[in-house]
């Protein structure tokens, strides 16, 4: 009996250490479900998560520590230093070298208002997290009411007084049943706030123009849009902007006439659509103009480089014109938010960049660009003959790293040799070679890819973006571009440091690169030690 009872003590001693030990605002430990040590206030008072909520206990009036340390039961809704900070930094204080931002809170607010804060966080009674159901309400200390909100994953959330429809900026409990001998704590990730404190703080309760998008049911694909690129840091960041805001209609509207490839936002899946998407919704946000974001007639500038909307005046309000012939009307203009204004419209607008790859999506791929080319049959032959056909076609618009064909997302740069150019070459192996079918060995087949390869730059590369200088090719051997001295034209250079290769057709645009067509096929060091092997 002795045995047990010792284990026992054992056991509790190590429960015990458990909760007190426990700083993680992410865990509900174990240990947490048995009672103790000690009241509500030790709880606090020994959580290196809960300091600047023990500070704000202190500094505040009416002995609140006294009052936590007493008969109780209490449920206290423990804000953790993360949440002190951000309403810290809310109300404009700022961290420096000589004290945290809500170190300066903390030493600037009044304490009586304080003490209304930190009262609104207590209600009566033991109220575990088991005890909490979605849509009720609570009356706390204060005696103003909170909402409680249990989502569908199980998650706490509360509601203080700067609720809006639109936003619900809740609290949400990251660590529960923190049981003591006169209550519980649970710990949240925001301050809640009375109406008072509202008032007397001047505190600033419009939603962001992010928590309008991600609040408002009709920009639900929007919200949905702006985290699938990646802006959502970007736009909650905006000191101040206009954001034209396309309802949901709007975007199903759009990808009905992206046409059947794209059904939902999750279709946009790889990084040039993700580019895509990410430039049109820049496309929605103006910055200010000389420090205003009123709307005037005339071109908008927006955070889309070199893209400007064309503001109209219809009747009842402003449209908005993009690199189509169909504007976009106000549905609500003017929404105020705490960081500029939301107008929402009726149609996702298009600069010109969309314009152009939606256009890019409906031309050939490279190896279709090579079939229709009559003087490029012998390089379709060759690359049929080295089974690289299949790299150069565009079937598929789901990025796989693991691929090995170039796609629209990830481009070639094709020096296509014609026939003539091919012709020259069969001509310098000798009369055993008479066309592509002379490539008999695998030895020959080898070479052959090679030389195919030696033509094939990673990227596209137009050419006006070529640049003189050695690049590497998709055989990793390296060409040369050329100059010519006295205009704009380049050369390529090849192993041979001989005759070089004219671009007599530039750019020849397809889906997934481009090709420039040469007259004369570019030899590798292999390709030129065959040929010497063969003397």
């Amino acid at each position: 009996m002795n045995k047990i009872r010792t284990i026992g003590i054992v056991l509790s001693m190590f429960a015990l250490l458990g909760l007190n030990s426990c700083d993680d605002d992410d865990i509900d430990s174990p240990g947490s479900a048995i009672i103790g040590p000690g009241t509500v206030h030790t709880r606090i008072s020994k959580s290196g998560a809960l300091t600047s909520l023990e500070s704000a206990l202190e500094a505040a009036s009416g002995d609140l520590t006294s009052t936590l340390e007493g008969t109780g039961p209490f449920t206290v809704f423990a804000p953790n230093n993360t949440a002190f900070t951000v309403l810290a930094e809310s109300l404009g204080y700022e961290s420096t070298d000589d004290e945290t931002a809500a170190e300066a809170l903390l030493a600037n607010i009044d304490p009586a208002l304080l003490s209304q804060i930190l009262t609104y966080h207590v209600v009566s009674g033991n109220m575990d997290a088991a005890s909490f159901s979605d849509g009720t309400t609570l009356t706390t200390v204060l005696g103003d009411e909170i909402s409680v909100i249990v989502t569908e994953d199980g998650d706490i959330q509360l509601l203080d007084a700067t609720k809006e429809p639109q936003t619900n900026p809740v609290s949400t409990v990251v660590q529960s049943n923190g049981y003591a001998d006169n209550g519980i704590v649970h710990y949240i990730d925001k301050v809640l706030l009375p109406q008072a404190a509202i008032d007397d703080l001047d505190f600033d309760v419009r939603p962001t123009i992010l928590e309008w998008a991600t609040g408002t049911d009709d920009l639900s694909i929007l919200a949905s849009a702006v985290e699938k690129a990646g802006l959502a840091d970007a736009i909650a960041g905006l000191d101040t902007a206009r954001v034209l805001a396309p309802n949901n209609q709007a975007f199903a509207d759009l990808l009905d006439a992206l046409g059947d490839d794209y059904s939902s936002l999750d279709d946009f899946d790889n990084d040039a659509e993700i580019a895509l998407l990410s430039n049109i919704l820049l496309y929605h946000v103006l910055p200010p103009v000389d420090g205003s974001i009123d709307l005037t007639v005339g071109p908008a500038t927006t955070l889309l480089d070199d893209s400007f909307v064309d503001v109209t005046a219809d009747g009842t309000g402003f449209a908005f014109g993009d690199a189509t012939a169909t504007t976009a009307s106000t549905l609500t203009a003017g929404i105020d938010a705490k960081n500029g204004l939301v107008d929402i419209i009726d149609k996702v607008l298009l600069p010109q960049a969309a314009l152009d790859f939606l256009a890019l999506l409906s031309s050939d791929d490279l190896a279709t660009t090579v079939i229709a080319a009559p003087d490029l049959s012998i390089l379709e032959e060759a690359l049929i003959a080295t089974d690289l056909a299949g790299a150069f076609a565009d079937v598929t618009n789901v990025q796989d790293d693991e691929a090995t064909n170039y796609t629209y997302f990830r481009p070639a740069t094709v020096f296509a040799p014609t026939d003539a150019a091919f012709n020259e070459l069969f001509d310098i192996l000798g009369a055993d070679y008479t066309g592509i079918a002379s490539f008999d060995t695998e030895e020959e087949l080898e070479l052959l890819t090679e030389i195919l390869l030696y033509h094939v730059l990673a990227g596209k590369v137009v050419s006006g973006d070529l640049e003189a200088g050695t690049v590497t090719t998709a055989s990793e051997n390296d060409i040369e571009i050329i100059s010519v001295v006295g205009t704009e034209n380049f050369v390529i250079g090849d192993a041979t440091n001989d005759v070089n290769a004219n671009i007599t057709t530039p750019d020849v645009l397809a889906r997934n690169g481009v090709a420039h067509i040469i007259d004369k096929v570019l030899l590798p060091k292999n390709a030129i030690d065959f040929i010497n092997s063969m003397e």
